[in-house]
């Protein structure tokens, strides 16, 4: 039996940590502005292209930037020190200048999808 030295255990929960961080702050930045605010953010590139589909293609632990790359097209991207990529992809809104839905897609140093999200499109409230 193979057991784990204190050394191969903080490696592991500093990796843990820096996961939970990423995401952390992947949620925050995709706040009521969209993400990075006035930042530009590519629409998909098919127009036939659904969210639901998209976050279907990039399946953690195998699709790569490269697949992503090819089957969306070009994306918004925020690079960390550490190697990691946020990829953002805005849903085609119904209307023009309206809030829409974003698939947010976090890679690993590697260029492997680590974790993927829809934020959903903020509703306006009227008072």
């Amino acid at each position: 039996m193979k057991t784990s030295t204190p050394h191969a255990r903080g490696r592991a929960a500093q990796h843990h940590i820096l996961a939970v961080t990423l995401c952390l702050m992947l949620t925050a930045c995709a706040g009521a502005g969209g993400f990075g605010g006035s930042r530009k953010i590519n629409a998909l590139s098919d127009p036939t292209m659904t969210l639901q589909r998209a976050t279907e293609l990039a399946v953690p632990g195998r699709a790569t930037k490269a697949d992503i790359a090819a089957a969306l097209g070009p994306a918004g991207v925020v690079r960390f020190d550490s190697g990691y990529e946020i990829w953002v992809y805005r849903e085609r809104p119904a209307q023009p200048n309206a809030d829409s839905a974003e698939l947010v897609i976090l890679f690993t140093p590697a260029g492997v999808v680590q974790k993927a999200r829809v934020r959903p499109a903020y509703q306006s409230q009227r008072s």
